[in-house]
């Protein structure tokens, strides 16, 4: 049985002791409340996330400047204290796991949408962050001031609220990384211009947070390390902005690409896992601080191998832990063909919230939120199922019924199971042989 030893290694970082080297990153879900409040089934979801074995769980963004800042019709929210009851309760439910958790501070800028914030969005400049988006008003040196501010208010609530850590969101076209792409601005003041300039309201923010949290608090930041567009900032220019505003942040969460690059922000399912990882190594190198890896992370052995060469501290899974929230204990316990491994498909992670507005789902996923609670509900009288077709649906629905008490039958013509499944493997095969 293969050995994994590396991923399960703990790290102190700033006296936090994080049990081992896998980490759920932050992923949008549409569960808030519409008030922005974190609901009971939002709490449920990352809990199964903790019991499946995540070292680290970092929750989706937290709006600090509401509505300006608001990235979604349900995103949680951080930029009052009446927010902090529900988190606590939610950060109370995780440590009972042994995970630490941190949450992820957010302004949206111009990605937030002016139907939904019922203004126009702000921004470093009056550049739209992607092709055809609205074109934002630049923010005055006052209401970057007061921004800055929103983002310590709201660190020190997240650390009234229990959580282990926040981060700060500098990438993926949000305002943080407005102002550091040149693609998005085009100031001629002190955060205009040069890279010392355009990483200044980064590094102000970075400053600002630490004094609320204080010395022995960690701080994560997530950055776009390369734009992947034409103008944009690439791996190079990411090293030199990141030299003014690093100082405060204890691990890098290294991530890339912007709205219009995102094929790479949400990687498409031809990118290999952990493609990414030469963009963590480089942060790693240059500032010699722990950094998280991302990107189509699947395989135990390639998330191992990145560890283990020290080429990451850390392995970010998003999808893969809605896919499966038990990737973490499944390949600690050796159960790798077990193991429900991403597509990236992005149609119910991505598509649903993204293009539609709606909570997230999963394709090879049916139970995101409820996990396996339905096992619990068991039949209490003989009950006999007959399921036509063993298809990969017919194959679900005979396991479930099984696994609920019923006496279940399976009938399928072929002389396999499994369906188009099987057709469609067989036709990557060809395609690979043939390649």
């Amino acid at each position: 049985m293969a050995k994994f030893n590396s991923l399960f290694q703990p790290l102190e970082v700033r006296r936090c002791t994080i049990p081992n080297r896998i980490v759920m990153t932050p992923m949008g879900t549409n569960f808030a409340e519409n008030t922005g409040e974190m609901s009971f089934l939002h709490i449920d979801y990352y809990e199964q996330r903790a019991q499946g074995g995540a070292g680290l769980i970092i929750v989706e963004n937290a709006c600090v400047d509401y509505p300006a800042g608001s990235n979604g019709t349900t995103q949680l929210r951080l930029d009052l204290d009446s927010y902090i009851p529900r988190m606590f309760k939610l950060t109370e439910t995780i440590h009972k796991h042994d995970t630490k958790i941190a949450v992820q501070l957010n302004h949206a800028g111009a990605s937030a949408v002016a139907e939904r914030i019922n203004m126009q969005p702000v921004s470093a400049s009056n550049l739209p962050n992607k092709k055809g988006g609205a074109t934002p008003r630049p923010l005055t040196v006052e209401e970057i001031n007061s921004i800055v501010e929103s983002y310590a208010k709201a660190a020190k609530r997240a650390q009234i609220a229990g959580f282990d850590a926040v981060e700060i969101h500098c990438g993926h076209s949000y305002l943080i990384s407005q102002f550091l792409s040149p693609l998005t601005n085009n100031r001629t003041d002190e955060f205009g211009g040069s890279y010392e300039n355009r990483a200044r309201f980064a590094a102000m923010i970075l400053k600002a947070v630490r004094e609320a949290v204080g010395p022995f608090f960690p701080i994560l930041i997530r950055i776009s390390a390369d734009e992947f567009l034409p103008g944009g900032n690439t791996l190079e220019d990411t090293l030199k902005l990141l030299e003014y505003f690093q100082e405060e942040a204890d691990i890098i969460d290294v991530s890339c690409g912007l709205v219009d690059s995102i094929q790479y922000q949400i990687d498409a399912n031809y990118l290999k896992d952990g493609w990414r990882t030469y963009l963590a190594t480089a942060v790693k190198e240059k500032f010699n601080k722990p950094v998280i890896t991302v990107g189509n992370i699947r395989d135990p052995k390639v998330a191992n191998e990145i560890i283990e060469s020290n080429q990451a501290d850390f392995i970010g899974l998003g999808r893969q832990f809605v896919a499966d929230p038990q990737w973490p204990l499944k390949v600690k316990e050796g159960r790798l063909d077990e193991i429900r491994k991403c597509i990236s498909c992005n149609i119910g992670c991505s598509g649903h919230r993204i293009g539609l507005n709606r909570p997230i789902r999963c394709t090879i996923n049916p139970s995101v939120n409820e996990g396996e609670a339905y096992k619990n509900q068991k039949v209490k009288k003989p009950c006999n199922v007959v399921v036509i077709g063993g298809g990969t649906a017919g194959l679900e629905a005979a396991c479930t019924a099984a696994e609920v008490g019923c006496m279940t039958f399976l009938i399928e013509k072929e002389d396999h199971l499994g369906g188009l499944s099987v057709e469609i493997s067989k036709g990557l095969t060809d395609t690979l042989v043939t390649c």
